[in-house]
């Protein structure tokens, strides 16, 4: 099984990114977008920009790491609007982001970032990921995405071989 750490520095000035670009974004909207862009950069580059644990959610895939600083309000940089709003306060340090990290964030931005969330999130029921995991029981819920299950959406044969062999390679050496 495929386990891709979490990045917290790499996630709020992903976010920081995302709230220059927008002036504001609600929770789900920037939880959508971070999750189109970390299977874009995964099936492109072998990882993702966040990382961490996804789960399926009723409002589709979710990083949950990144839920929960947000509902915490524990991301520096930013200031909640509404409790569901949040606004960047400081500017994002492109330092802390690769550059294939801002390649996909602008690409990922500009192909939905005008998109509203709800339209972004009935999008992201379409990935197979979401569906394989989303358990529709009559209550909310967080049904946990295997990262195997997000490379199938994208990724080729030889990038899931690439994530595979460097998931066995730091087994063996960690």
């Amino acid at each position: 099984m495929i386990d891709l750490e979490y990045d917290a520095d790499r996630a709020r000035h992903a976010t920081l990114w995302l709230l220059k670009q927008h002036g504001t974004l609600d929770h789900i909207k920037l939880l959508k977008l971070v999750f189109l862009a970390d299977v874009e950069h995964l099936s492109r580059y072998g990882r993702p920009i966040v990382g961490g644990a996804y789960f399926a959610m009723e409002h589709g895939p979710v990083a949950s790491e990144l839920y929960d600083e947000l509902k915490l309000r524990r991301i520096p940089g930013t200031a909640a609007v509404t409790d569901f709003m949040l606004r960047g306060v400081e500017e994002p340090n492109e330092d802390h982001l690769s550059e294939t990290d801002v390649e996909v964030l602008r690409d990922v931005n500009e192909r939905y970032g005008t998109w509203d969330r709800y339209r972004l999130s009935n999008h992201t029921h379409t990935f197979e990921a979401w569906k394989q995991n989303w358990q529709e029981d009559g209550e909310k819920g967080a049904y946990p995405i295997p990262y195997d299950d997000i490379l199938r959406e994208k990724a080729s044969d030889e990038m899931k071989e690439l994530v595979k062999d460097s998931q066995n390679a730091e087994r063996v050496l960690g």
